[in-house]
């Protein structure tokens, strides 16, 4: 069995089907154990949160009642307070030492990892796998660079040999939904039909039930 873990940072604010397709789709690909959605509380690089933990909490286990294979942590969430995701990743290798973790970014996320608390040491404690979004290309900054150099990897095999320190550009199949856009078409009341095929059925209705982002 596959000792690689695969742990998808995020805000989920809301969850989406391209968040739900996405993690299918590194676990395929990657031939991983298992993956978890791992929702942050507040991100230090994001102003503030737009719907409330606990509707959070509630959208996420709504959106992933049908997809049993597809996991779940709230330990940065129930941690409160802004999250850091090197500590996060310290716990996981601690929790988790007889195998090989992946934390999965965006590709816009990863262009700002230059930024994030102790950065540097992320590799320390596990895998990051990088998922291109649609209209973000790599824009790097030189320190960025440097630091990727040794440690960009193109073949999924060195995930499952190597326990950790490796960075990984993930080509999954596009899917032009973002939680930013999501946001303003239910703010401005466009709940056009397109938003059912964008979001799952349960969490698109309990957004309009709770009047959630303005819908």
């Amino acid at each position: 069995m596959s000792k690689l873990k695969l742990f998808f940072g995020g805000s989920f604010d809301p969850i989406h089907n391209g968040h739900i397709l996405s993690a299918q789709q590194l676990v395929e690909a990657t031939q991983a154990a298992d993956i978890t959605l791992l929702p942050n509380a507040l991100s230090p690089l994001k102003q503030q949160q737009h719907c409330s933990t606990e509707h959070r909490r509630q959208l996420l286990e709504l959106a992933l009642a049908d997809y049993p294979e597809l996991l779940l942590d709230w330990r940065e969430v129930e941690r409160g307070g802004r999250s850091y995701t090197c500590e996060t990743l310290q716990e996981l290798a601690a929790q988790y030492p007889q195998q090989h973790i992946g934390f999965v970014m965006g590709l816009d996320s990863f262009n700002q990892l230059d930024h994030w608390r102790d950065w540097q040491k992320l590799c320390d404690y596990a895998h990051l796998l990088v998922i291109a979004r649609p209209g973000y290309q790599p824009a790097l900054s030189q320190m960025l660079k440097a630091w990727l150099a040794d440690k960009q990897s193109h073949q999924v095999a060195d995930l499952h040999q190597l326990a950790r320190g490796k960075v990984y550009f993930c080509q999954l199949q596009p899917m032009p939904i973002s939680s930013t856009q999501l946001r303003k078409q239910l703010a401005t009341h466009s709940l056009e039909p397109e938003l059912s095929s964008q979001l799952p059925g349960a969490v698109l209705e309990y957004i309009i039930e709770h009047k959630l982002y303005g819908a």
